[in-house]
């Protein structure tokens, strides 16, 4: 019997092909690239219409996350990891 960590009703996003989405916390996917670095997190936040997905990057400087852009597609804040480098 498997026991689900956090009961999230947003669907998880899919790297296709180019890294991997692990399942931090409710509504937060840590990111990585094939090489296993993690590239950002990408969260789901509900809304009126659906789910919107946000793009977050860690800033060393002032070590908080940045917000990169929201997105009605997981694949679309998965892509602004991706190349927001």
């Amino acid at each position: 019997m498997t026991t689900a960590l956090w009961n999230d009703l947003a669907p998880a996003p899919r790297p296709a092909g180019w890294g991997a989405a692990t399942h931090v916390a409710a509504g937060l996917w840590r990111i990585a690239d094939p090489r296993g670095v993690v590239v950002g997190h990408v969260r789901a936040i509900a809304a009126d219409d659906g789910w919107r997905y946000a793009a977050e990057r860690f800033h060393a400087t002032t070590g908080r996350f940045r917000r990169l852009g929201e997105f009605w597609s997981s694949n679309d804040a998965l892509e602004c990891l991706r190349y927001a480098r």
